[in-house]
């Protein structure tokens, strides 16, 4: 049988703004990578909200590291959003695969350990993110879902989750 444990995060919270920061820093985390889409701002979105900018500035005034990875098609979008936040940014990342995660490792200079990922997704922000070694955080998606694929894999999560009893 498949191990679901693979899944499983080190956190699950409903929004992104419920992490508490402060329990990361004495957990020894130092830089934090970020999903986008339905993590941070609905996917649809293209403009930043100011809440959302002075969100992550309050983030590296705590003396976190940031990088965003994304799998999004459009990497110019990231960029915009990376830009407007001052944050780096790995694009095109095909997570839950090691390589995007990689980048973002090397960028933020820190060893894995040291490191938590903050995503919506269970198949490929966290499921990624155990891989790379990193401390998982599983948030609910700010957007809904509109595309019938998406729907279908949300649908699978949350069977997942209820098996992992979260």
């Amino acid at each position: 049988m498949f191990d679901l444990e693979i899944f499983r995060p080190k956190e699950y919270r409903d929004t992104i703004r419920n992490i508490d920061f402060d329990a990361l820093k004495q957990k020894g985390i130092e830089g934090i990578i970020l999903d986008l889409d339905d993590t941070l701002l609905p996917r649809r979105d293209y403009t930043l909200n100011p809440l959302i900018y002075n969100f992550i500035e309050g983030i590296k005034d705590r003396g976190f590291k940031l990088c965003i990875l994304s799998n999004n098609f459009s990497p110019e979008r990231v960029e915009k959003f990376a830009r407007e936040l001052n944050l780096p940014c790995v694009t095109l990342a095909f997570k839950p695969l090691s390589g995007g995660y990689n980048r973002a490792i090397r960028i933020l200079g820190l060893p894995p350990r040291r490191i938590a990922a903050i995503g919506d997704q269970l198949f490929m922000d966290i499921w990624g993110g155990n891989r790379a070694g990193v401390y998982t955080i599983l948030v609910k998606p700010i957007g809904c879902e509109i595309k019938w694929y998406r729907k279908l894999m949300r649908a699978a999560e949350q069977w997942v989750l209820a098996r992992l009893e979260l």
